[in-house]
């Protein structure tokens, strides 16, 4: 099982909405996907509660110990993991479980404040693990008009990991779409469609990198 997390000290990123519209999309392309929230709020087992139909297997870890539990869960392709922000002991503990940290982050000045704390712990687990997990970037709850964009760009291009070329944007159809348990394809929002789909090609090709195909239809 391949294990994506989705770590950000900061909270309000948009790590449930990329969490649950992922782990989603990858079920509905064939991978048996398991969505764990690590956030003890719950949003992503409330959004969960709800999504019946989608049929997506969703386990709660409310301690720091996903690294110690997620490996005796078997018969799942891909984990992603909605880790919570602000307590950094789940942070580690999701980064220690994690093959892939994803780091949303959003095109703000506070979030650029708040993000050198997580590369930091992804950079000393790499440091023990020689290079474990991977890590990207993806720009969250991105507003097109605004020119903080290419700020985080500049920023980010010092750091010591890539992003992922897509980029999420704020937009209401997520939100909606959290609320009301479903996920963005259950919408009308083909922007947003588009959006998660292009992120999810660009995640599955690194799970090819961890020899996680995608199983045949």
């Amino acid at each position: 099982m391949t294990t994506i997390g989705l770590v950000q000290q900061k909270g309000g990123v948009g790590k449930t909405t990329i969490a649950t519209n992922l782990a989603a999309t990858l079920q509905s392309r064939g991978y048996s996907a398991l969505l764990v929230d690590a956030d003890p709020q719950g949003t992503a087992r409330d959004w969960a509660a709800k999504s019946e139909d989608i049929g997506l297997t969703t386990v709660g870890v409310d301690r720091p110990v996903v690294h110690e539990e997620l490996p005796s869960i078997e018969g799942f392709d891909v984990a992603i993991v909605d880790a919570v922000g602000k307590l950094e002991k789940m942070t580690i503990s999701v980064i220690k479980a994690s093959d892939l940290a994803l780091v949303p982050i959003q095109p703000s000045a506070a979030d650029l404040w708040a993000v050198g704390q997580v590369i930091d712990h992804i950079e000393s687990r790499q440091e023990i693990t020689g290079g474990k997990p991977e890590a990207r970037f993806v720009i969250s709850r991105a507003i097109a008009s605004s020119t903080m964009t290419d700020q985080v760009q500049e920023i980010l291009n010092e750091a010591p990991f890539e992003r992922l070329e897509t980029e999420v944007n704020q937009r209401v159809a997520y939100a909606r779409a959290l609320g009301d348990g479903k996920s963005i394809h259950e919408t009308s929002d083909a922007k947003a469609k588009k959006e998660i789909n292009d992120i999810t090609d660009e995640l599955e090709q690194i799970l090819q990198t961890h020899g996680q195909r995608r199983p045949q239809s």
